[in-house]
């Protein structure tokens, strides 16, 4: 019942800010414009924290612009069923799983559904973090399906930031947002747990430039947030 009424007002909420939301441009390469009018045949990923900034666009611009049948992938977390509900409200029909419980199930279930043409929406390091930490699942996708990975994200004028584990920013009324869609980044088939671990850290790299934070700084901030879950529970 909590999570419901909570993903109810969540809901509310983004709709009622999102109507008020002025997008003022959207910037996608040559390359990337030929893999959505090929309609299939993609995987797209976000930094876990971006999710309140792009789920209208995500909509919007791939589903109902583009008639893409994006499936986000959703832990089986608390997290992951409140997240889940939200985008159910936003055309989008999420796949549970994730690194910790159903992982492999999971990764099976996209790798199908990929092949069959619908479009894989990842979250690397979600559901629980570390934030800016990307991990492999995306990459084995990528790797066994041969598809290339569409990162994005969003620039908003004004926002908020909530102080949970990955410093989500939530969009303010009548923000002005620009969105960023990155050139194809392409996984070769891997063999063995080095060769994933290496392509693994060029996507979180990949990732991060486009965003402009640096290795630097996404560790500064890991640290903060480490810092502040332990003084909370020392104060309980």
């Amino acid at each position: 019942m909590k999570i419901a009424i909570s993903s109810f007002l969540a809901t509310l909420i983004l709709k009622f800010i999102y109507m008020t939301v002025r997008w003022t441009k959207i910037h996608v390469p040559k390359k990337s414009e030929e893999l959505l009018l090929q309609k299939r045949g993609f995987v797209l990923a976000l930094w876990h924290n971006q999710i309140p900034f792009i789920i209208d666009f995500t909509y919007k611009f791939y589903v109902k612009r583009y008639g893409l049948e994006v499936i986000p992938m959703a832990s089986q977390s608390k997290d992951g069923e409140l997240i889940t509900r939200v985008i159910a409200h936003f055309g989008m029909k999420p796949k549970r799983g994730s690194s910790k419980k159903g992982g492999a199930a999971a990764l099976k279930a996209l790798v199908q559904d990929a092949r069959k043409g619908s479009i894989s929406l990842i979250t690397p390091d979600g559901p629980t973090g570390p934030v800016y930490t990307l991990k492999p699942g995306i990459v084995q996708l990528a790797s066994m399906t041969g598809f290339p990975i569409l990162s994005y994200f969003a620039k908003y004028d004004h926002y908020r930031i909530v102080q949970s584990w990955d410093r989500t920013p939530v969009p303010k009324l009548f923000s002005k947002a620009e969105f960023f869609i990155s050139e194809p980044f392409y996984v070769p088939k891997l063999k063995g747990e080095k060769e994933l671990e290496v392509w693994r850290k060029k996507l979180e790299t990949f990732m991060l430039d486009q965003i402009g934070i640096s290795r630097q700084y996404a560790e500064s901030l890991r640290e903060e947030v480490k810092l502040a879950a332990e003084n909370k529970r020392r104060a309980k």
